[in-house]
């Protein structure tokens, strides 16, 4: 399972103009994530434009980092059909699951822009950019993975079979 992961409106609201509010989402987004070892988390954060790969992963705890497994690429590189064209973050997100083959794999983009992704994405949990990842989306996202867990377990189950 993969999550692309946007900084600005998901782990702090957007904009953010008080330093200590920055990240404030991280800890309650990593708690989720210990629950799934078996998910990676992909930085799809327009940060990733400006900032090294240290600085993307300093502000985030610990136990995330080691969660990190890469970054989109920008959409001036991407390779993508016509469709996904208007829909630039939804697109790199594409993109990346192409470059490493897993265009089939479950995924989920937590992200607070909307308009970035093909309308009525099933991929997408929009967060409301002035609260961010709140404790209803945790619960959303715990349960997108709990359904993807037991799909994953049930086609084991039939391929043994």
């Amino acid at each position: 399972m993969i999550l692309f992961l946007d900084y600005d409106g998901v782990l702090h609201p957007d904009p953010c103009y008080e330093a200590d509010r920055l990240f404030e989402n991280a800890q309650r987004l990593a708690a989720v994530l210990d629950r799934y070892p078996e998910v990676g988390v992909v930085l799809s954060t327009s940060w990733r434009n400006v900032k090294s790969h240290a600085e993307l992963l300093t502000p985030l705890p610990e136990r995330m980092r080691t969660r990190i497994i890469g970054c989109t690429p920008n959409f001036s590189d991407c390779r993508i059909s016509g469709a996904l064209v208007p829909y630039r973050r939804h697109a790199e997100c594409a993109e990346w699951l192409r470059q490493h083959d897993m265009a089939g794999a479950a995924w989920w983009a937590l992200d607070d822009r909307g308009d970035w992704f093909a309308p009525y994405c099933e991929h997408l949990l929009e967060c409301d950019p002035t609260l961010g990842f709140t404790e209803q989306m945790a619960v959303r996202l715990a349960s997108r993975f709990e359904v993807a867990r037991k799909r994953a377990a049930r086609d084991v189950d039939v391929q043994i079979a």
